[in-house]
């Protein structure tokens, strides 16, 4: 086992960039998990690992039993107490209800990736693995190599909640089993029109009216309409001192399917297919791309763009906005408006059109936000309980409880019928706190990764009037076909952990030089990065994702 531990470790460390951090604070882990030398078989024992007081296949509510010690190798932003996942309010809650006391090892998102490796190689492996957002790549190694549990012969009896939605949503199985038939790994799963649009531009209402523009419905209209923002005056300060356009550093990804590019979905960054052919191609190196690289380039340079967002990205939201310097952001809600100003925004209700008429709203989710983000590995001695314990988070209530922490203390059903935090929950709320920090004190939602289904029966963030709306309207302009994660063969993997990510990374690099202006956009530099792309074996990139999509959807002609 040791031996494939290290060549795990190496795998780990190859694919890190797909287990990116969603958070980019410091620190350090907060507790350590002892050691468990007792290795579990995949399959599942007669007892479930104790006895239990309500019987396995039930459904709905937590599971109790005799009281147990699981060790908990958790992915936790500083936004927490103290960093610390034991502090939150309904994991508190949540140790009493099952009798299952957890001993979190807590590590910061900067270095989660290279603390679990290192888990790996060096055979000091937690009992499960929370928030680790692995992607089906190593699920399916670290699996093969007997790392992970196989819960495929568990989730029947012990996973009632999590089978009930794999039966009623073909497209979660499909993203979670591998070829060979194994589950290494819970996903975030996302029923609410809510969640599955999270790219969405919003406009400052009073700098349009300044700007005397209606709403864009082209990519044409929508940078006219930023030229007449810089230039408008719209806080009146007689300064030129407006941002017309604000968001992540990636921000130009936003805007592929107005090129007819990216036309399957968030899950997959630098393969599609031709929205014409269904032709599975690397969308970078078509003649659209080249007009997308154009378009983004006059954007950035000629001052339509906020100049420091390759490094500060949203950070400044807040600061800018209070200042009405923004026309226009591009993010998934509007929690970084000061509050006092939100009602000045709107979301685009459509995806504005590009030169060639498509308005495709490219980065939609399919049913899953995420993989890999609750495992039990082979070193756990109860597994059967392990996978009881997330199975609540798969559920209605469980759902509730997750997000919003413990009905009746952080939460209620209000005289209007809706549901919200309750006034002493709120009175928690201070002036410096983050929306984040606020909910992290009672409840595991922020920093996502969670291994949990998203109903329609929550609150804030994306479920706020305004982003819900807007990700409703923009299902609208999605594909039909929204392609999975997929769960890759062996052969596949060792093309989509190297030549993939390093065609990515090319790509990645080579856009953003584009896009700041630190190289021009000549025919030599075009057909120089094209031939870059194909001579970087992009064809076994092409071979991976037919193979896959073919066990996927059979017919090409439903790529």
């Amino acid at each position: 086992m040791k031996s494939k531990r290290i060549i795990a470790l190496v795998t780990a460390m190859l694919t890190a960039a797909s287990l990116a951090s969603c958070n980019s604070s410091s620190g350090t882990p907060q507790s350590s998990a002892p050691n468990s030398s007792t290795p579990q078989s995949s399959e599942p024992s007669s007892s479930g690992g104790s006895e239990s007081s309500s019987a396995p296949g039930a459904g709905s509510g937590p599971v109790s039993g005799d009281p147990i010690t699981l060790r908990v190798l958790a992915r936790t932003p500083s936004f927490y107490p103290n960093q610390d996942f034991g502090q939150v309010g309904n994991m508190m809650a949540y140790e009493e209800m099952t009798n299952i006391h957890i001993e979190w090892e807590n590590v910061d998102p900067g270095v989660f990736n290279n603390t679990l490796a290192a888990a790996i190689a060096s055979d000091t492996l937690p009992d499960v693995i929370l928030k680790g957002s692995i992607s089906n790549t190593n699920l399916s190694d670290w699996g093969s190599q007997g790392i992970l549990v196989d819960l495929s012969g568990y989730i029947d009896e012990y996973a009632p909640n999590f089978k009930k939605l794999m039966d009623e949503n073909d497209g979660i199985a499909q993203a979670i089993t591998s070829p060979e038939g194994g589950i290494y790994g819970l996903p975030q799963v996302i029923l609410s029109p809510a969640m599955r649009a999270p790219t969405k531009l919003y406009i400052n209402k009073k700098a349009l009216a300044a700007a005397e523009v209606e709403l864009p419905k082209t990519m044409d209209e929508f940078y006219d309409m930023l030229v007449a923002m810089r230039d408008a005056d719209y806080n009146g300060n007689g300064q030129k001192d407006e941002i017309p356009f604000i968001a992540g550093s990636s921000f130009y990804t936003g805007f592929h399917g107005s090129f007819g590019l990216r036309t399957r979905g968030a899950h997959h960054d630098i393969v599609d297919a031709d929205p014409e052919t269904h032709e599975v191609r690397i969308f970078a190196a078509t003649e659209n791309y080249r007009k997308f690289l154009e378009f983004m380039a006059k954007m950035y340079q000629n001052g339509v763009v906020y100049p420091e967002i390759f490094t500060e990205g949203v950070k400044n939201v807040s600061v800018l906005a209070a200042e009405q310097k923004l026309g226009v952001i591009m993010d998934t809600t509007l929690y970084n408006v000061p509050t006092e100003y939100v009602d000045d925004w709107e979301g685009l209700k459509l995806w504005p059109a590009g030169p060639d008429g498509y308005d495709i709203a490219s980065n939609v989710r399919s049913v899953l936000h995420s993989v890999g983000n609750f495992a039990i590995t082979a070193d756990c001695e109860y597994p059967e309980r392990a996978l009881q314990w997330a199975d609540y988070f798969y559920s209605e209530e469980g759902s509730l409880f997750y997000h919003a922490g413990v009905e009746g203390v952080n939460w209620e059903k209000k005289s209007d019928g809706t549901l919200g935090y309750t006034d002493e929950t709120q009175a928690t709320r201070t002036a410096e706190m983050t929306q984040d920090s606020f909910i992290a004190q009672f409840a595991m939602w922020p920093g996502g990764r969670n291994p949990a289904v998203m109903l329609d029966n929550l609150w804030g963030g994306e479920y706020e009037a305004e982003p819900a709306a807007t990700a409703s309207a923009l299902l609208d302009y999605a594909s039909d076909t929204i392609w999975p994660f997929f769960a890759w063969t062996d052969e596949e993997n060792e093309v989509i952990g190297t030549i993939h990510d390093d065609i990515k990374s090319y790509i990645t690099s080579s856009t953003a030089q584009i896009v700041a202006g630190e190289v021009q956009l000549t025919d030599e530099w075009w057909n120089s990065f094209v031939a870059q792309i194909e001579s970087m074996d992009a064809d076994k990139v092409i071979d991976a994702y037919t193979s896959a999509l073919t066990r996927v959807y059979g017919d090409s002609s439903k790529f």
